[in-house]
């Protein structure tokens, strides 16, 4: 069996753990933790590399803030993740391919991102420094060996924390019996992320067209559109507030290019958002709330 090191797979994973889970039976897995493994250490990746044979990466580690006030870690932000990535990349050599998880944010969103194709990447050079570290990463990968940019949007995972996704945050909000409200409203395109599942197996064992994909729906969805389906779940009256009126900037894209590659499944969007509900429903006697605005505030 080949290896595969996944990293941002430990406990408090969200993409890595739905991908370890999926790959437990077809690949050696490494999973290591920060502990074993420091991503932003040049040393410490270079010793792991050595003394382990990796024939894949797939790398779902990220840095965001944690803080509620961010100004200070904006700096951190930007150079946490270039490192890690870089630091996996400086051992390309040693493994065959790598792919990694890059964000509609490397196309700028301080304006709309509408339907864009992965030929509209370079435009704009996005504003914020999460978003410039992706575009950083992307730029290198289209000129890469075996570097490959699975690109996401909107994601729905059931293992998504509440105070961080929009999703999960609307139907703990619905089950809780709090007001399910939105800042304001806003057009994007989603995944489920056990969808990418069996293109990562394929990519994984075939050669690619491109370095980087797109990965979304075939449709986009208003955010006041999923808040109605999971009212709905609940079978209860409610209406969906919007503190501000109009839309914000639109965060969609097209698929185009990974459609004419590999058959896509999606599942529907009722199906996705019912098992992110059911995930949180079994446990809502269990669930803190008072942190469940943090972000949005």
């Amino acid at each position: 069996m080949k290896t595969l090191l996944i990293t941002g797979a430990g406990p408090h994973g969200i993409t890595g753990r739905l991908i370890k889970e999926y790959f437990k039976d077809k690949y050696i897995l490494y999973t290591p933790g920060s502990k074993e493994l420091d991503l932003t250490n040049d040393t410490s990746v270079t010793s792991y590399f050595a003394q382990n044979s990796v024939d894949y990466v797939i790398h779902c580690a990220t840095f965001r803030p944690t803080s509620v006030d961010k100004s200070h870690l904006v700096d951190e932000e930007l150079e946490s993740n270039l490192r890690m990535f870089y630091s996996l990349v400086s051992q390309s050599d040693r493994f065959e391919k790598m792919i990694y998880f890059g964000s509609g944010a490397e196309f700028d969103k301080s304006q709309p991102i509408v339907g864009v194709s992965e030929e509209d990447f370079g435009r704009s050079i996005p504003k914020n420094k999460y978003g410039l570290a992706k575009y950083i990463m992307n730029d290198y990968a289209r000129k890469s060996r075996n570097i490959y940019n699975f690109r996401l949007f909107g994601t729905i995972n059931k293992y998504e924390r509440f105070t961080k996704n929009v999703i999960s945050n609307l139907c703990v909000k619905a089950i809780k019996g709090i007001p399910v409200e939105l800042r304001q409203d806003c057009r994007f395109s989603f995944v489920d992320i056990s969808d990418i599942l069996p293109f990562l197996d394929f990519a994984l064992c075939n050669d690619l067209n491109h370095h980087d994909y797109n990965i979304v729906m075939d449709q986009n969805y208003l955010l006041s559109d999923i808040a109605k389906l999971i009212i709905d779940l609940t079978n209860k009256k409610q209406e969906v507030e919007i503190k501000t009126q109009g839309l914000n900037l639109e965060y969609t894209a097209s698929n185009n290019r990974i459609k004419k590659e590999f058959s896509m499944c999606f599942t529907p969007i009722g199906e996705s958002v019912k098992q992110v509900y059911d995930y949180y429903y079994q446990m809502k006697e269990t669930i803190d709330v008072s942190d469940i605005d943090a972000r949005w505030k």
